[in-house]
């Protein structure tokens, strides 16, 4: 089944226009210092078989959404993703229990091979502007260093404080939750009405994010599975793609 509908995913992805790359979560970190053009320590794996855009970027805008992934884009047709998010990811993991939001959280940003790695106090060293919008208990996930942080008790609140951080900033790092509390609410099957609307202001709110950007700047969207396992009041279709979708990210590079 995993295999099947992996086919069919490419087969979709190749129809919405995009790239897609297959990458592990661990080379996500890997990406976004080589966008940065800071060099790559050992402990992170390499990205030289990705054919990344040989662009020159001033600025990365990290937007990390907790349970969002490829299902979502084609349920809901976000048209600023679609139309403008070229290269795709297709995000492996060991497990599906890694595809969750911590542990891809850890993915990103620290190293299984380190105990000292850490992506956003590694720019910080290399004198790189960073700063991190987020969630109070989802804070240790991404760093110790709380200096470089702003905790928010709402996606709205992050919205907000991160469209004001723009162009401030060579890494901007923002995590929204509301479609998991979302899926949580209403067990993975929530009405089609709120779910468009959650999907709408996500979406808007990236098309702002881009508009508001310097030119040099890349955006990269995440998604995952989610805080924890749910169950699902999904049927048919719709619940084999959700059980068997990857964690999925877009890149939207300069032009």
């Amino acid at each position: 089944m995993l295999q099947k509908e992996g086919k069919e995913k490419l087969e979709i992805v190749e129809d919405l226009g995009l790239k897609p790359f297959e990458i592990t979560a661990e080379q996500i970190p890997s990406i976004v210092l080589k966008l940065l053009g800071v060099e790559r320590p050992f402990c992170l794996p390499s990205i030289d078989d990705l054919d990344l855009p040989a662009k020159s970027i001033d600025q990365v805008i990290l937007v990390i959404i907790d349970n969002f992934s490829l299902f979502e884009v084609i349920t809901y047709q976000p048209m600023f993703m679609i139309k403008n998010l070229e290269y795709l990811l297709l995000i492996k993991t060991e497990s599906k229990a890694k595809s969750l939001s911590g542990p891809m959280l850890e993915s990103i940003f620290y190293s299984k091979e380190s105990l000292t790695f850490n992506l956003i106090s590694a720019l910080n060293d290399n004198n790189k502007q960073v700063k991190v919008h987020v969630r109070e208990e989802d804070l240790p996930k991404i760093t110790k260093d709380f200096s470089l942080a702003v905790t928010e008790t709402t996606d709205v609140n992050i919205y907000v404080k991160g469209l004001k951080a723009v162009n401030r900033n060579d890494l901007l790092v923002l995590h929204f939750s509301d479609f998991d509390e979302m899926y949580t609410r209403y067990s993975m099957n929530p009405p089609e009405e709120i779910a468009s609307k959650v999907m709408r202001r996500t979406d808007k709110w990236l098309s702002l994010f881009s508009q508001q950007s310097i030119e040099g700047t890349a955006l990269i969207v995440i998604g995952n599975d989610g805080k924890k396992p749910l169950e699902m009041n999904l049927e048919g279709r719709a619940a084999e793609w959700k059980r068997a979708n990857l964690p999925i990210g877009f890149i939207k590079f300069p032009k």
